[in-house]
């Protein structure tokens, strides 16, 4: 979004480049200007050098903005694995907005801000807050100051991503009027929010006489909204505050073009009409699941190593930065005596054909060993353990209160003390639920149906409900 108190979604067509909005002040008279902003980062030991440039307009109003920005942040990891960052900018920015026959020029651009990212297994959470004070010389005579204070809240993984602001902004005006500087003043509340979302829905074939039934199609698409109050002044004929101010209201928002994904069609015609079908098609669909399908028992009970990979395939890699500039990769020369691969488990091998999927577990955090370095992958996955699990690589162990918390389940003391903050977590952000009797069972085996509902319950959550607490929260405490 940069920092101009502007919203904005990915060109899906051109790298670097995005759809952009942004709220202009400087005339006394809010004015939307859309157009592009390209962002482009090159990123050298812990420093990010970032350059925006903004070509923006509004045809009614005959307005233009042209802006190129260039930011250096600098990165610290602390030993709590955090990422500080300090950004200030490295260059003289250049700013010019024109409106009719007005032109306000840049002439001094202050900026500081902080933020702090905290890279959980499967999300990285972030905030910052940031500073931006601005001055124009206006073409007719005098200046104007717009100063900005931002929070900002955000977070990146798969299957979404959010970033939400609040912004003050002040406005102190000093334009020269038949010879004389007359002043006025305003300010206003900014609200931006960006979000990138993967959703999937289910496709039914139109022909008959075709050799695979409907399949799900994953959708990948970003939106933006921008809602902004102003409180300014009235003007006379000749440009002159009365000393009366008006009230300025208004919601905008940007979606970018959605893109389309083809997923494989599992075979499992033996599911149809059962009651965990849909989960099990999803899941199966991504590949979460191992296999086609043919064969899939729901009521097999699953193994350690078998729900390890699942979720690992589920939550997936956290999407690298777009904006980086990428660099050629050099190859590296490989040697004769190369270090032999050793496991972190001494039960699990480096041939088993799921060993990457477990030690990505284990080195993400996501995944502890039984004891004295083993993993026990053939054990059968209680459901404790595997809400443990999840929420270990959402990161939201925070959330129970402490230093334990009390389960609304009827078989609470049931369930075992390392667990039960993790329990109360997921249901609190509505993973899991008690069955008709409100019991919740820690202890029982999981099969492969209780397991798909569960990760199906979990994708839906990063994609859908993680978003709401970044944007609907915010607008009603707006």
């Amino acid at each position: 979004m940069g920092f101009e108190g502007g919203i904005s979604a990915a060109n899906p067509f051109e790298e670097n480049t995005y759809t952009y909005r942004e709220v202009c002040f400087l005339t006394g008279t809010p004015i939307i200007l859309e157009g592009t902003m390209t962002v482009k980062k090159n990123v050298k030991n812990e420093k990010v050098t970032t350059t925006y440039k903004y070509n923006l307009e509004n045809k009614e109003q005959n307005a233009t903005i042209t802006r190129t920005i260039v930011m250096e942040t600098v990165k610290t990891t602390n030993e709590n694995g955090q990422t500080t960052e300090k950004s200030s900018i490295s260059k003289k920015p250049t700013e010019i907005v024109k409106v009719g026959s007005k032109i306000f020029e840049l002439t001094n651009y202050e900026f500081t801000r902080s933020g702090i990212t905290d890279a959980r297994p499967a999300v990285y959470y972030n905030t910052g807050e940031y500073i931006l004070r601005k001055t124009y010389r206006i073409n007719s005579g005098g200046t104007i100051t717009v100063e900005m204070t931002g929070s900002q809240y955000g977070y990146d993984q798969y299957w979404s991503s959010a970033k939400s602001a609040n912004v003050d902004v002040a406005i102190a005006a000093r334009p020269e009027i038949g010879g004389k500087t007359v002043a006025w003043g305003g300010q206003a509340k900014i609200f931006v929010s960006s979000v990138a979302k993967k959703g999937f829905e289910y496709v039914e074939n139109q022909p008959y006489q075709i050799s695979f039934e409907g399949g799900y199609v994953e959708k990948d698409y970003e939106e933006s909204v921008l809602e902004y109050e102003a409180q300014l002044p009235e003007f006379d004929k000749d440009g002159k505050p009365t000393g009366v101010m008006k009230d300025y209201k208004e919601r905008i928002g940007i979606e970018s073009t959605p893109v389309l994904t083809r997923l494989q069609v599992p075979d499992l015609k033996h599911l149809a009409g059962y009651w965990a079908e849909e989960p099990v098609k999803v899941l199966f669909s991504l590949g979460i699941i191992p296999g086609i399908g043919e064969d899939f028992n729901p009521a097999k009970y699953i193994t350690r190593k078998e729900f390890t990979v699942m979720v690992v395939r589920a939550i997936k890699d956290i999407p690298e930065d777009p904006d980086i500039t990428k660099k050629q990769k050099t190859t590296a020369r490989t040697t004769r005596n190369k270090t032999p691969e050793i496991s972190p488990f001494r039960d699990v091998s480096t041939d088993d054909p799921f060993y990457e999927d477990i030690k990505k577990a284990n080195s993400r955090g996501i995944i502890q060993g039984t004891g004295d370095a083993y993993f026990s992958p053939e054990k059968n996955i209680t459901s404790a353990e595997a809400v443990t699990m999840l929420i270990r690589a959402l990161g939201l162990e925070s959330l129970a209160p402490y230093p334990y918390a009390v389960t609304p389940f009827v078989d609470n003391d049931e369930i075992p003390a390392y667990a039960r903050n993790y329990v109360a977590v997921a249901y609190k952000i509505g993973l899991i639920s008690g069955d008709s009797r409100g019991y919740f069972h820690p202890n029982r085996y999981m099969t492969y149906e209780d397991a798909s509902v569960l990760l199906y319950k979990l994708i839906r959550y990063m994609g859908e409900e993680l978003v709401k607490d970044y944007r609907e929260r915010f607008l009603s405490y707006w």
